[in-house]
């Protein structure tokens, strides 16, 4: 079988008795040129577009008489063919487990970020009533995540984007965290006061020649989320060097990296005066967080 157009879809909304299982399929076919996984992202569209669940697909049930459903579905269908990410059609996505708003101007949660949520989480084991503060909070779904896996941790989340930070703000307003949200820049020292027994950051970390060479999909999210200049280190370096004498003794920072980036930021660590460096892989297995200990 070929691929299906959206006009193919739209005619196979107007028969009688179309089932889920027969939408799917359509819409599966059509997905195949946007993405590796055509059936699980169908399935997501499908059940955005008419508000069911997934056993709706899996049990085949006829099509409600809903025109608006499948005018939904055949937008959002055109916007993934467009490769807009199928996080910012959906307006949400998953992180440690809960549901984050996302949209145009804010950072895509992903899994490899979670790995740094972990190590932050076993870090501050045993630390009573921790400070935290992230910088470059996009969503908030660090810190977020971290106010509630915590609830006895002061959060702080700073940043400079006023579109993300949009996202933050309504993402710990509607998760129920306690996260103190600042609109500023993360180069600002005096953005937060005080010192932290944790400092936590997914800063932009691609260089010039992974911009040039960005998937479709990442086109869309900010470019100030994503560019960490030339390098990819430029972040690290400012950042690292500005807060490391925030931190309380013994207290942890840490970084989610790109790839290969591993012993630049270590030697950053070193020179801050960090030690105990730890490197732990992500799901793939590469080296994707980097953290250290103040003495």
């Amino acid at each position: 079988m070929g691929e299906m157009t959206l006009e193919e879809i739209s005619s196979l909304l107007e028969q009688p008795g179309v089932t889920f299982t027969q939408l799917e399929r359509a819409v599966r076919r059509a997905l195949e040129p946007a993405t590796d996984a055509p059936q699980f992202e169908a399935a997501e569209l499908l059940t955005a577009a008419y508000g069911v669940d997934k056993s709706a697909i899996l049990l085949g049930g006829k099509l409600p008489a809903n025109p608006r459903g499948g005018q939904k579905l055949l937008d959002m269908v055109g916007r993934r063919l467009n490769r807009e990410p199928l996080q910012y059609i959906l307006g949400c996505w998953d992180f440690f487990g809960r549901p984050f708003l996302v949209g145009e101007g804010v950072l895509i949660p992903r899994p490899d970020t979670e790995v740094l949520m972990e190590q932050v989480l076993e870090g501050l084991k045993g630390v009573p009533s921790p400070r935290a503060l992230e910088l470059c909070g996009g969503s908030g779904c660090l810190a977020v995540t971290l106010s509630l896996e915590r609830p006895d941790a002061e959060v702080w989340s700073v940043e400079k984007s006023e579109e993300a930070f949009r996202y933050l703000v309504r993402n710990n307003e509607s998760l129920g965290g306690k996260v103190h949200g600042v609109l500023g820049d993360a180069f600002d020292l005096n953005c937060v006061s005080g010192d932290f027994d944790c400092i936590l950051a997914n800063p932009p970390y691609l260089n010039a020649q992974d911009m040039a060479e960005l998937e479709p999909e990442l086109s869309y999210e900010p470019t100030m989320a994503l560019y960490g200049e030339a390098d990819g280190l430029y972040f690290y370096r400012r950042l690292t060097a500005l807060w490391a004498p925030r931190l309380k003794k013994g207290g942890l920072f840490a970084y989610e990296i790109g790839v290969g980036q591993e012993g630049a930021v270590s030697r950053m660590m070193e020179e801050a005066g960090l030690n105990t460096i730890c490197q732990t892989r992500d799901y793939s297995g590469i080296i994707r967080v980097i953290a250290a200990r103040k003495p």
